[in-house]
């Protein structure tokens, strides 16, 4: 099986997830922050799906799965502890061309959903293609050693900078010069240790090695260094 990655948006879109047990909430838990409108059908929930009803931050159906739950949606996960249940689902699923994800039987699944480690904006997604998530979970593990919260950091700094260029009319080959010169070991160093005045010291030399200026002062403002 040769997978393409993919990131999906949500916003706006309709999940179903069939199930109320503990595979079904960790699915429903990934997703509450992506924008989507989670639904969640099975006869029995745990607490914590549960609460996100009362709470209304997902819609919850009490009963057994029937085809007609697949009206409206844009993706679907197969979460039932009962094998043939699932395979039922991702039948119908693919039937109306739904992508769908059969957490008993990976073979059977349109898409899966990869370890991955979230920074803010940063995703690092890991994934073995359904053969093993034990190993995909010990690769997240170890990186996430690695990558803290200076990346996040990071990520929402290098939109900031590349925002402010492209609204001044700087060209593309100048932000992508700027980028790599942003982009040196003791850029994240600082942000670790947050030091603010080596920090603007980095800065400043990546603006002048890429674009011959220094860091326009409401540019150096907007990323807190002023």
């Amino acid at each position: 099986m040769k997978l393409y990655p993919l990131m999906a948006n949500l916003e706006g879109r309709t999940v179903l997830v069939v199930g109320g047990g503990t595979v079904a909430t960790r699915k429903v838990k990934a997703l509450l922050d992506t924008g989507a409108e989670i639904r969640v059908v099975s006869p029995a929930f745990t607490d914590e799906i549960r609460s996100l009803i009362d709470e209304k931050k997902i819609r919850g159906f009490q009963r057994n799965f029937t085809p007609s739950d697949l009206d409206g949606v844009s993706l679907v996960f197969a979460a039932t502890d009962d094998p043939a249940l699932n395979e039922s689902i991702s039948r119908e699923a693919k039937a109306r061309n739904i992508p769908v994800n059969d957490v008993t039987n990976p073979e059977q699944c349109g898409f899966f959903v990869p370890s991955h480690i979230r920074r803010g904006d940063l995703i690092l997604a890991i994934s073995t293609s359904g053969k093993s998530p034990a190993l995909a979970k010990w690769l997240r593990q170890k990186i996430e050693e690695e990558i803290g919260r200076e990346y996040e950091i990071l990520t929402e700094w290098m939109g900031i900078i590349r925002d402010y260029l492209l609204a001044h009319g700087y060209s593309h080959e100048q932000i992508r010069n700027l980028s790599e010169a942003l982009l040196r070991k003791e850029l994240v160093e600082n942000l670790r240790s947050n030091d603010k005045a080596a920090l603007s010291k980095a800065l400043e030399a990546a603006f002048r090695s890429a674009l011959n200026h220094g860091v326009p002062p409401d540019l150096a403002t907007s990323l807190g260094v002023s």
